[in-house]
């Protein structure tokens, strides 16, 4: 992940979360997001540790959603993009490819213009 494509937590958490343009929901992650003049998209990952305890499982867990969005991203509008995850997702690989796979495909370019 390079570092422009990612989104620092004092920088843009608190903007993309108090107003966000459009926000996707599935039963284990929601995604918010909010138009960025930067010529390209950006993401975070926000894993609460009563959700999930260890911290090699919550980079575990970030590190699929951002090589997900890493491979969507030619596709995704020019926005900044936060995903919340809403409970304990270890050992539900699967479960968070398929909710992943749906919230791009909700956020795809061709939709959004």
């Amino acid at each position: 992940m390079t570092p422009k494509r990612s989104i620092s937590s004092k920088e843009g958490f608190e903007d993309i979360f108090s107003s966000p343009k459009q926000k996707f929901s599935t039963k284990n992650i929601l995604v918010l997001s909010k138009t960025n003049n930067l010529g390209f998209a950006r993401i975070g990952v926000a894993i609460r540790k009563k959700d999930v305890k260890l911290a090699v499982n919550r980079n575990n867990i970030k590190r699929k959603i951002k090589g997900s969005f890493l491979s969507k991203v030619l596709e995704l509008p020019l926005r900044d993009f936060v995903v919340y995850v809403k409970r304990d997702l270890v050992g539900k690989e699967v479960e968070l490819k398929k909710d992943l796979e749906k919230i791009w495909g909700k956020f795809n370019q061709k939709n959004d213009q």
